[in-house]
């Protein structure tokens, strides 16, 4: 009897382990299935914007007349009351653009998004690859191969990097040179092209955001653990590359490279800012506690506590040299989250923390795909859960998330006929739909957003703008919203809201925006 009873209960085990295991295989295909669909969702909103001929994001306006000047050689010019341009970032993107754009005689606006879009793409795979380098080596090279392509589907499916892929900004070809270096820096050590290529991809990074610090300092660390004499080389070669890129663009611009990049760039701290960290996150979640979890998990497998050792492991295994190297990154990214309260900054500043977290949902999904596919034993609660529940959950919201895509085709012939009356305007327009202007042939020849903020540092003389406008010397202006709408208020301080108030009372409204016209004009 007791012998019946024991055999019952051990088939009962069995039984409910088989439906546990079943229970997650199903999981895991619904979470495969609908990261694939939001990769496909990317490519898909990424390829209208490349087709759409107006502008999706405010910066998307100025960086294309940046990119119009620069290729000109009159980038970095010094700045005036009017004009007034400033270059917020070096020239590698706009030269990138640039060039691809006169080879294949492209619109510089598709170009740049069509970059974008690439840059994004291969990110994308190269989430994948630092994943599977980072996934420790005895595991079986199906589990981390599937491990590595949910690394990247949910790189794929960050709202962010949706959104972003498909902007003329420069973010996204910043983050593939960072994760280009950062994937040349594996296998390094004892490869000095290898180091060179990384070193080049670094400085193009910085060259083309110069925020893009992460990558090389996490390289960096990574191979003075494992190979110093390796790290000193890179060091040595990013900084006798970034020197000479920078006396060159000093020398050319008489010292107006550093002061755009640098003095111009200096925001005030906007607290309000930090709210953009809850709203990007929240809809990740799921992610982020794989990440948190295998983060943490990596850690004690490294087992860092006594340095020595932990040298010799990072020199002899790849995998744990991978893992340090990616932990690295996403500790030094999470270090300068606090960047997001600069005043203008949006969700692009955490376009790299998104890919060093996919790298370790990758990671943290092995021991679940290791009991989907072999049954090995079940992995912590909390990680099953957010990876066969979370997971799909996160993606269907994320799948879910609406574009407008038939609004910005029903805009299509409004914003065309404010083009054609920008163009037939006998005085320079203002706007902050700045592809507006260039799609009238008229260049952008000044910014409101970044003005106003230089006028609260100092740097900019708004009073001689101000009067510019009481005078009357521009055609009309075209605004995103109106006065107490926040937009316009963060564009346009009060000295300059109340002279455009006066000098162009009348307005009209065409959907988002606002045209202001001189009284009887």
């Amino acid at each position: 009897m007791s012998g019946d009873v024991a055999s019952n209960s051990v088939g009962l085990g069995a039984g409910w382990r088989d439906w546990r295991i079943m229970g997650v295989r199903i999981g895991l295909l619904v979470a495969a299935g609908l990261l694939a669909a939001n990769a496909i969702k990317l490519i898909d909103l990424s390829w209208f914007a490349v087709r759409y001929p107006y502008t999706l994001d405010y910066g998307e306006g100025i960086v294309w007349q940046q990119m119009i000047n620069i290729a000109a050689g009159r980038g970095y010019a010094p700045l005036g009351v009017f004009p007034a341009i400033v270059y917020h970032y070096p020239p590698v993107y706009h030269l990138v653009v640039s060039a691809l754009a006169g080879a294949v005689g492209g619109d510089g606006l598709a170009t740049g998004r069509a970059v974008s879009l690439g840059s994004t793409l291969l990110s994308i795979g190269l989430v994948g690859r630092l994943a599977f380098a980072a996934i420790p080596a005895d595991e079986p090279r199906r589990v981390r191969l599937l491990a590595a392509i949910v690394a990247a589907g949910c790189a794929a499916s960050v709202p962010t990097i949706v959104s972003w892929a498909g902007y003329m900004r420069v973010d996204m070809l910043a983050g593939a040179l960072s994760l280009g270096g950062l994937a040349l820096t594996l296998r390094s050590a004892d490869r000095s092209a290898r180091i060179a290529l990384a070193s080049l991809c670094f400085v193009l990074a910085i060259y083309t955001k110069q925020t893009s610090i992460a990558a090389p300092a996490a390289a960096f660390v990574a191979l003075w653990l494992a190979r110093p004499r390796a790290a000193w080389t890179l060091f040595a070669l990013c900084a006798g590359l970034g020197l000479c890129a920078l006396a060159g663009l000093s020398i050319t611009t008489h010292g107006g490279f550093l002061r755009h990049v640098v003095l111009y760039n200096l925001n005030r701290v906007d607290l309000s800012r930090s709210l953009l960290l809850p709203s990007a996150i929240g809809p990740q979640i799921a992610a982020v506690a794989i990440a948190v979890l295998a983060a943490g998990a990596t850690w004690r497998r490294l087992q860092p506590t006594h340095i020595t050792a932990l040298r010799r492991r990072l020199a002899s295994e790849q995998d744990a040299f991978a893992a340090f190297l990616m932990l690295t990154f996403l500790l030094v990214r999470t270090a300068l989250l606090p960047t997001i309260l600069k005043s203008g900054a949006s969700d692009n500043y955490l376009i790299e923390w998104w890919y060093a977290l996919a790298v370790f949902v990758g990671i943290g999904v092995v021991p679940v795909i290791g009991m989907a596919l072999a049954g090995t034993p079940s992995p912590r609660l909390l990680l099953m859960v957010m990876a066969v529940i979370g997971l799909p959950l996160q993606g269907y919201i994320s799948l879910l998330s609406a574009s407008d895509r038939d609004g910005l085709v029903m805009q299509e012939p409004m914003r065309a006929a404010i083009v054609a009356r920008i163009a037939r305007s006998a005085r320079p327009v203002i706007s902050d739909d700045m592809a507006l202007l260039i799609r009238a042939g008229r260049p952008v020849l000044w910014e409101p957003a970044i003005t106003a903020e230089l006028s609260h540092a100092g740097l900019y003389d708004e009073a001689a703008f101000v009067n510019l406008v009481r005078q009357r010397r521009f055609g009309f202006f075209v605004t995103a919203g109106d006065r107490g709408d926040w937009l316009y208020d963060e564009r346009y301080n009060p000295p300059t809201a109340d002279a455009i108030d006066a000098a162009y009372p009348r307005r009209e409204r065409h959907g988002d925006l606002v045209l202001h016209f001189p009284r009887g004009g």
